[in-house]
């Protein structure tokens, strides 16, 4: 599961990194997230059909299938990373201020994601290259290039933003700049660890004549149109948790900050889950490529059971000793206060949002990603971004809000997902 950590790891040590040169930096951080966030995971719904495709091929034993299936993926990557990193890069500070981020923060936040932009095409090959190599059940591989770009970030990240081995004081730009630089140098790990696999050769990762054929390209689009939907309702899933995080910067600096801490802690624990959702994915991805649908609701129930069990113990470990987790980000003391008052409110919905991206990842794999995108988009933009919009506009309930309306969303997701699941199931025995 260490490797559905990438990304978040990246972020995570941003956040610690730049809490040591201000609030004011982690601020302009946290709201930079507001649009680099649901750009990634936009970009990740749309590559799924990567995981789904090579997962079957690899079922039905169709070894050459799978590296055209590479090749085509890493193709709509290279598109969609280029194309999303254009936008970003020329309209920051206009998308930051649309979608209701603080007028004071949003120049330093835009120079940010005009920074993280750069990281963009590399982290959808990263993407890329890991979904083919947990569909070919070779995920280890893909942990060994996550854990060794981390130290590399860390270190420049640190340096790159305080000032030290003799680099400029960049802040947060520098931490985004540091982030750029390691995805580049994962891409080309992750690239290099599917190029080198034992039967790559005959799997035809090594077959780069027809990679820009017309039929690749058809290939290419057929991606993009199975990962449309998922796409689209993951980018508005974050666009909800994106109205959170400009709703916290209006409620100033300390709780922005707060909310990123245990935002960050929250996105760790997410990724534990979303490590076994992926497992899900592939294991009933194998289960239609071996013409046996019907196991998998067997495997996506063990799937979501180690999800709810691994997810509650960590919200337990949350709620009865918060200190250890929020001290980990260094802040002034109103910050750490408010993260600890925060995260335990928070915990318990966890369990919630495990369980839903076990669901989600095995609805994809049977293609009903288009059902799964439409309950995302109740779930996470309309229940968690409305609610956020109510609690703290109208009801008052500032930092609380955030967390309620958070977890809101997290357990209407895995209700919604958990029904549609139980039906696709009895329509397969």
């Amino acid at each position: 599961m260490l490797t559905s950590l990438n990304w978040t790891i990246l972020h995570v040590t941003d956040v610690v990194v730049v809490g040591l040169t201000g609030t004011e930096q982690v601020a302009a951080l946290g709201a930079s997230r507001a649009l680099t966030f649901p750009g990634i995971v936009m970009g990740l719904g749309a590559l799924t059909g990567v995981l789904v495709h090579v997962s079957r091929a690899d079922g039905a034993r169709d070894l050459p299938e799978t590296g055209r299936v590479l090749h085509q993926g890493v193709l709509l990557a290279i598109a969609l990373g280029l194309v999303s990193a254009l936008l970003l890069f020329a309209f920051a500070e206009p998308m930051l201020l649309g979608i209701g981020v603080a007028r004071e923060v949003a120049p330093l936040a835009a120079d940010v994601v005009k920074v993280m932009a750069l990281a963009y095409p590399f982290q959808l090959l990263i993407v890329t290259g890991s979904f083919f190599l947990e569909g070919v059940s070779r995920p280890q591989r893909v942990t060994v290039v996550n854990l060794a770009i981390l130290p590399i970030n860390a270190v420049l990240a640190w340096a790159l933003s305080g000032g030290h081995l003799g680099l400029p004081e960049m802040g947060a730009t520098g931490a985004a700049l540091a982030t750029a630089i390691a995805s580049a140098l994962g891409a080309a790990g992750m690239i290099g660890a599917a190029w080198t696999l034992p039967r790559a050769k005959q799997r035809g990762v090594h077959d780069l004549a027809d990679i820009f054929s017309r039929e690749s390209l058809r290939g290419a689009l057929g991606l993009a149109r199975f990962g449309l939907v998922p796409a689209i309702a993951s980018g508005l899933e974050l666009v909800g948790f994106s109205i959170l995080i400009a709703l916290s910067t209006e409620l100033g600096d300390v709780t922005t900050h707060a909310f990123q801490i245990v935002f960050s802690i929250h996105n760790v624990t997410f990724s534990v889950a979303l490590g076994l959702g992926s497992a899900a994915g592939v294991r009933v991805g194998n289960a239609v490529g071996e013409g046996v649908p019907q196991a998998a609701a067997r495997r996506t129930v063990i799937a979501a059971a180690l999800a709810a069990l691994m997810t509650g113990g960590l919200a337990i470990l949350l709620i009865l000793a918060p200190w250890p987790f929020v001290a980990l980000f260094p802040s002034v003391p109103a910050v750490h206060t408010l993260a600890l008052a925060m995260l335990p409110v928070w915990a318990p919905f966890i369990l919630f949002d495990g369980m839903q991206v076990v669901f989600v990842y095995a609805l994809r794999s049977l293609g009903d990603q288009v059902v799964a995108g439409f309950n995302s988009v109740i779930a996470f933009f309309i229940v968690t971004g409305g609610a956020g919009l109510a609690l703290v506009h109208l009801a008052g309930w500032g930092a609380y809000g955030l967390v309620m309306a958070s977890g809101s969303g997290m357990v209407v997701a895995a209700t919604l997902h958990g029904a549609r699941l139980w039906v696709v199931s009895r329509r397969l025995r």
